[in-house]
């Protein structure tokens, strides 16, 4: 074999043989790290959670509907508050942010009170009226709003991050598992003859015709408020995240007064924790301009 050919082989063998096994081996180390990383998460927000089961419960409050609303709010706090600080373009998108999303926890109240309301029909009452969010007061009663805000904050800063990041790498995989079930075999010629077609759409036309659905359910969750659309969408998004968190919650309870003492501390919670999330943006300092030294 002349030097040549050597040379060639050694090309060959590096190309087509060590360099893929590099790779593979790179690729295998990345993968290793990221699952391992899950694990990580998975581990932390358990412990984090049992430590905030374990304070409740070793701490309940003597109403059982400010225990189930102390739950609620845990939950959906992230998430509200993600989606409410993204919008620092201007304070007019998180003031119609607060007035729709205020507005929908109302609505969600009454719709589940003419939903629940014994021989009535759920049209009979009326869950369309715009509430004047600045209306709304603390309750009579006898729990202080500083003892419900100090047990909403207590712990929860250092879960808010991971929360959300788990909760979209979640919502990602149901999308696509939803994706993947539009694609199934069905009988019909003309099902399947649909389902062809939305098969062959691009993903910008997937978006496109996901956007155009979501434009007409925001303007139904938006009827009747004025308000910067960004900010409505906005609080569109974060409402559908987090209903779920409250309304099970509340149809849990049967006795009135928890079902009343849930209702309106956790309106008034949920407006401190809006106007707490608009000052620590006003109270968040821009940053100095650093010019580089070189």
């Amino acid at each position: 074999m002349n030097r040549k050919e050597e040379t060639l082989l050694r090309e060959f063998l590096r190309d087509n043989l060590i360099k893929p096994v590099i790779k593979q081996q790179k690729e295998e180390k990345r993968v290793r790290q990221w699952v391992r990383s899950l694990i990580k998460e998975a581990q932390n927000t358990q412990t984090l959670e049992k430590l905030f089961e374990a304070k409740d419960m070793a701490n309940p409050h003597p109403n059982t509907g400010i225990n189930k609303l102390r739950d609620a709010l845990r939950k959906g706090k992230p998430s509200i508050k993600t989606k409410f600080q993204q919008l620092t373009t201007a304070v007019e998108q998180r003031e119609s942010f607060t007035s729709h999303f205020l507005n929908a926890m109302v609505s969600l109240f009454d719709e589940l009170d003419a939903l629940s309301a014994q021989g009535k029909e759920a049209e009979e009452i009326d869950t369309s009226a715009v509430v004047d969010t600045a209306e709304i007061e603390a309750p009579p009663a006898d729990v202080s709003s500083d003892e419900m805000g100090a047990d909403i904050e207590s712990g929860l800063d250092d879960l808010e991050n991971l929360e959300e990041s788990l909760l979209e790498s979640i919502l990602n995989e149901i999308d696509i598992e939803v994706e993947d079930d539009e694609e199934v075999d069905v009988v019909s010629d003309d099902i399947e003859s649909e389902n062809e077609k939305i098969t062959n759409k691009t993903q910008v036309q997937k978006d496109f015709d996901k956007k155009n659905d979501d434009d007409e359910k925001r303007k139904d969750f938006g009827a009747g408020i004025e308000g910067d659309m960004t900010g409505r969408n906005q609080a569109f998004d974060a409402f559908n995240l987090v209903q779920s968190y409250f309304s099970d919650a509340y149809l849990d309870l049967n006795d009135p007064q928890d079902q009343e003492m849930f209702k309106k501390w956790g309106l008034y919670n949920m407006k401190l924790l809006l106007d707490k999330y608009e000052q620590e943006l006003a109270l968040n300092p821009e940053q100095p301009n650093i010019e580089n030294p070189s």
